[in-house]
């Protein structure tokens, strides 16, 4: 298995103003096995993000918000999160209808973080489906085996 470089396309979320959002519920196993099965280059990190404030999007006119952040943690690879990285990430909140996403900073997440050749960006939806804060020990055990090439089967409910 190579370093896990990961892939996933991302599913467009969408919901007008006169509805609720609906999300399905995720867990890493199944954001594991979407990114795996993807075209886009994603790495699993597992830390935090450092950066400023950013400001609540309007909710009559919601536009994604962007913020310039440095994160450092570990990075999955196939032996676990063994790898200590710091590096420059893009976050991108999105919105759907007046639902937007929301990171904050210097909190412990799960990240699937699309890489390019120059740039990690993490892309997040209101769904937070490759965005997991403050991971338990038992979802970072089950990303860890998942990266081993063991059980990966998504929870359901």
């Amino acid at each position: 298995m190579k370093h896990l470089i990961l892939a996933t396309t991302l599913v467009a979320v969408s919901a007008s103003q006169a509805t609720a959002l609906s999300c399905l519920k995720t867990d890493v196993a199944g954001a594991f096995q979407s990114a795996s099965a993807s075209d886009l280059v994603y790495v699993v990190l597992k830390g935090k993000f450092a950066f400023d404030a950013v400001p609540d999007a309007d909710k009559l006119n919601p536009e994604p918000v962007s913020a310039d952040a440095t994160f450092s943690g570990r990075l999955l690879t196939s032996a676990g999160f063994t790898q200590q990285v710091s590096a420059p990430v893009e976050i991108k909140m999105n919105c759907a209808g007046s639902w937007c996403a929301r990171i904050d900073p210097d909190t412990d997440y799960i990240a699937f973080v699309e890489q390019s050749e120059t740039a990690l960006t993490f892309n997040v939806d209101p769904c937070y489906g490759l965005a997991f804060k403050e991971p338990a020990q038992e979802t970072i055990k089950s990303l860890e085996n998942c990266a081993q090439g063991g059980a990966c089967e998504p929870k359901t409910e």
